[in-house]
Formats: structure tokens, sequence, C-alpha cells
């Protein structure tokens, strides 16, 4: 029942837009008269090659020609182009440095010979590796070699 209604309202439209544009043109009426003419059974021969003359005219003529459609753009233009914002500056994180300080002295005693250090641990020199003081000697704890004192 709904797609019925919803059908007999589109009919009704449709027929008032095809009304208005027939009473838009005076030149399309006259066709349409025409055409009534040479269709009806009624009319001689004369009137029908009469009306058949008169529309090849009107259809020649800029009155029986359709309006042309109006032109348009393939690619709808765009509207005005926006310069983009600019971007607020960010301030840069503070970029890391080194002290340098001075390595520790070693202590001398006083005959002239460096004090061991203290807390038995060493530095192995060739690699950096830490080695903790065993019994005559060092530990590597890493790789459990030992040097000797």
């Amino acid at each position: 029942m709904l797609r019925g209604a919803a059908f007999i309202a589109t009919l009704v439209f449709a027929s008032r837009g095809l009304a208005a544009d027939d009473a838009a043109s005076p030149g399309q009426a006259r066709m349409q008269a025409l055409h009534q003419a040479i269709n009806d059974p009624k009319s001689t021969m004369d009137q029908r090659q009469a009306a058949r003359e008169e529309l090849a005219n009107l259809l020649k003529s800029p009155a029986g020609q359709a309006p042309a459609p109006r032109a348009r753009a393939a690619i709808e233009p765009i509207g005005p182009i926006v310069k983009p914002a600019t971007n607020p500056p960010i301030s840069m994180p503070p970029v890391a440095h080194v002290e340098v300080t001075q390595p520790p002295r070693t202590a001398v005693t006083a005959s002239g010979i460096a004090a061991p250090a203290s807390g038995g641990t060493a530095v192995d020199p060739r690699n950096g590796h830490v080695l903790t003081e065993a019994p005559n000697g060092y530990i590597d704890p890493r790789t459990g070699h030992f040097t000797p004192k």
C-alpha cells in the first residue's frame, strides 16, 4: 500500500513537471498541436501536408529547438585555497654533555712507592673488566680467569 502511494505521488510530481515544461515553451505547444493534426484520422490530406511542412519549418527554427543544457565543468571547481597554519616552534631538549674531571691521583708513600689500592678490586687495563682480589692474585668474575699479582 505504501509503495502504491509513493508511486502515485511520483507520477503526480512528474506530470506537474511536464506541464511546467510545456507551458514554458510556446514552440513546444505548437509542435504538439501539429503532431495531433498529423495523427488525427479526421484531418484531410492537405491539412496533414500543411502540418508536416509547418512542423519541419518549426523544427528548423531556433524556437523549435530544445534549450541547450547549461554547460558545466567536467571537474567541479574547488573553493579558495587556504594557506595551511604554521606549526608552533618546538623547544628542543637540552643537549647531553659530559663533564671531564681529573682522575684521582695515586697516593705516593714517603719512600716514593705508589700505595696499593684498598678494597680488594682492580681494573684490568687490557679490557676494562673489574677484577676481584683473591689470595696471590685477582679473578675476573666474568670469565673466571686468574691473574697472578
